[in-house]
């Protein structure tokens, strides 16, 4: 297989506000760590796929959307060919609207484009043939941050990897899913946080120094043990996804048949659509909720008026959305099928997808965008953040009751199209 890897620092200037957390005293006051953009570029007889994957909260859809129509002008390459991933940093500059979270910021966005694109051109200019290694690892790091009657994690550890013929690794990309807040809201420092930590880790041990990409999967539920830790902690957790796949990827024989197949789709994921009462009722429940008015005071008070003022707004104007774009893509190396998804979906996804087959199947999330949390139905049942608050932040409707489920069945009729 034909691969081509590049990686490109993004790291804006201290002073850019920080995404992820209401919690957070603006703006960001220096640099722990540096951003980065990570291309890669895979290729043989019959596809081809770029993807680039970044240390950001998130990409809104619009940046997505302006980098593939690029994309497809300047290289050829349809929108099923090209996808763009955050690890989701809690730590890093706002590249997606949250209210009261941090100020979206156009001129770093425009910057990232930039960036997006040198990172492309370069992995493709650069391609040579690699074998394909795959590996699975066990890391009891993450933890269900709800800790209800529904808890679910999902320790598993994925790496793909790729590796030249003198067994030095060109690139590798590792799954696991975990919410990168360790750094917490006392934080004011730019940040890739765990993921940043593991990439190095794992390129120091491995043959080729190789560019590493730290991909988070379906984590919507689930944390690193605790918050607002220092440093050194954020290294050792890094570490320890490193090393849950790093002598399983050296001593990993080939892949005999590293066939790619690519597949996408994009369907509605319908929302739980309130009336012009029904908005205003819901604001004022949500401003008795003691929780939150306790953790977040005048910055959820204004979060709650801000969707309850811009939601009436569009229902007058007849410009009320009432479903989300849900776009899925899935691309299968060898014996290892990734599916990306543009949400926070609740960990049970992943095995979900996996009942019923012997194909290795991971969650790749925050993926060509990000819509906000998808909970399972029992987490409705429960309620909490993910379900009640979450999207009075994301500035639009709750996804129905039971939007994780329908996802999960349209990804498995998307991966009937790559499994033959």
């Amino acid at each position: 297989m034909k691969v081509g890897t590049s990686q490109i620092d993004i790291t804006p200037k201290p002073g850019v506000e920080l995404s992820g957390f209401a919690a957070r005293t603006q703006p960001s006051i220096g640099v722990l760590d540096p951003l980065f953009a990570k291309a890669v570029f895979l290729a043989n007889v019959s596809e081809r796929l770029l993807w680039i994957h970044c240390d950001l909260v998130g990409l809104d859809r619009e940046i997505v959307l302006e980098f593939r129509e690029w994309a497809r002008q300047q290289l050829g390459l349809a929108n099923t060919q090209v996808v763009l991933s955050a690890t989701h940093t809690h730590s890093g500059p706002c590249t997606i609207h949250l209210q009261e979270c941090g100020r979206y910021d156009p001129a770093y966005v425009e910057l990232l484009q930039g960036r997006l694109r040198a990172a492309a051109e370069s992995a493709i200019g650069q391609t040579e043939d690699c074998e394909v290694v795959t590996t699975e690892g066990h890391l009891d790091l993450a933890v269900d941050r709800r800790q209800q009657a529904s808890k679910h994690t999902d320790p598993r550890v994925a790496a793909v990897g790729f590796r030249r013929s003198n067994g030095a690794f060109k690139v590798v990309v590792v799954n696991y899913p975990m919410h990168p807040v360790a750094l917490g809201s006392s934080n004011r420092q730019i940040s890739a946080d765990m993921p940043g930590q593991a990439a190095i880790r794992l390129s120091r041990q491995l043959p080729g120094n190789p560019a590493v990409l730290i991909t988070n999967g379906a984590c919507g539920n689930l944390n690193p043990p605790s918050e607002n830790v220092l440093f050194p902690q954020i290294e050792l957790w890094g570490g320890q996804i490193a090393e849950a796949v790093a002598a399983r990827l050296i001593q990993a024989p080939p892949t005999p048949r590293a066939m790619l197949r690519v597949a996408a789709r994009v369907f509605s994921l319908p929302l739980d659509v309130l009336d012009e009462a029904g908005i205003a009722a819901s604001a004022r429940k949500a401003l008795l909720d003691k929780k939150p008015l306790a953790e977040w005071g005048d910055k959820y008070r204004r979060a709650v008026e801000q969707w309850r003022s811009a939601l009436i707004a569009a229902t007058h104007a007849g410009r009320a959305a009432d479903h989300w774009d849900a776009e899925l893509f899935a691309f299968r190396l060898g014996d290892v099928i990734l599916v990306g998804a543009n949400a926070e979906v609740f960990s049970e996804f992943t095995d979900w997808l996996r009942d019923g087959t012997t194909q290795r199947i991971y969650v790749v999330g925050y993926a060509n965008g990000d819509m906000g949390y998808l909970p399972t139905q029992a987490a409705y049942a429960e309620g909490g953040y993910e379900v009640e608050v979450a999207h009075l932040f994301y500035g639009g409707f709750r996804p129905k009751a039971g939007g994780l489920e329908l996802l999960a069945r349209e990804a498995k009729a998307l991966l009937q199209q790559i499994a033959r």
